[in-house]
C-alpha cells in the first residue's frame, strides 16, 4: 500500500480539529507540531486499517 498523503490546507485543517478535540474534551493543550506528528502516525499505522475496512 502506497503512503496516505494530505495537501498542506488538509493537515492545516486536521491540526486544528486535533487541537480543539484535545481542548475540548482533555482539557490538555497540543501544539501545531505534536498535532502534525500525530497525523503522521495515523496515517502511517492506523490508516491501513481504515483504508481496508473501506474496501469491504
Amino acid at each position: 500500500m502506497t503512503d496516505i498523503t494530505f495537501t498542506q490546507d488538509q493537515k492545516d485543517r486536521m491540526v486544528a480539529k486535533i487541537k480543539t478535540y484535545f481542548e475540548d474534551e482533555l482539557q490538555q493543550e497540543i501544539g501545531g507540531f505534536e498535532a502534525e506528528f500525530l497525523i503522521d502516525f495515523f496515517a502511517k499505522e492506523i490508516g491501513p486499517y481504515f483504508y481496508n475496512r473501506g474496501a469491504v
